[in-house]
């Protein structure tokens, strides 16, 4: 995979994840998130990949207009990133602790308002035209949310497919990135994965 540019729902989506676990839970950490392996199996091609693992206590969700998003204090994120050796490929996963349910339900929403208030926008900067697609979701978790998105930039155009998972207080996001469109078996078989391991 090639990744020609970043599309705004998967920018957004790379910073955060939501999934749900009893209050008594603790935080979420790398135990609870896809291993290497786990995203190589699903995505071959990011064998050669760099990986680098962080947490934080901040998340964003969709901001006021469709090329923005905003950046919001949560119980703790932790997230794994691959990318490979030639800048190429681009998978994460995410997983976010929230201090109810009633967020996770209302992240979850966020994410699907956006796939239809942004159904087509020109991101500012680049002036490329952006085709965001609500698509059938697995079912996972308790509720689950999958996008596709188009960049047309110069006339290249880049991909990126996302699953945002809920359940309970936690809820999870898979990103991945190419200059190809992603195999929707590749993105089902890392958020079923994901799904698993956030509980």
């Amino acid at each position: 995979m090639r990744r020609t540019s970043l599309s705004i729902a998967a920018g957004i989506t790379a910073v955060l994840l939501v999934s749900g676990t009893p209050a008594a839970q603790a935080a979420v950490s790398a135990k609870d998130l896809p291993k290497k392996g786990d995203i190589v199996t699903a995505f071959p091609e990011m064998a050669d990949a760099e990986f680098t693992s962080f947490t934080s206590k901040q998340s964003s969700v969709p901001g006021a207009t469709c090329d923005t998003a905003e950046i919001v204090k949560v119980k703790r994120l932790a997230s794994i990133r691959g990318v490979s050796s030639a800048g190429a490929s681009y998978v994460q996963s995410t997983v976010v602790q929230h201090s109810s349910a009633a967020k996770v339900k209302t992240y979850l929403k966020s994410y699907k308002k956006y796939a239809e208030d942004c159904a087509t926008f020109t991101e500012p900067t680049s002036g490329g035209t952006v085709t965001t697609t609500l698509v059938k979701a697995p079912r996972l978790g308790q509720s689950t949310v999958m996008l596709q998105q188009e960049t047309a930039v110069a006339g290249v155009v880049s991909y990126s497919s996302t699953v945002f998972i809920g359940d309970g207080k936690r809820a999870a996001a898979v990103v991945a990135i190419d200059d190809a469109a992603i195999p929707a078996s590749a993105i089902k078989k890392l958020a079923k994965v994901a799904a698993k391991k956030m509980k």
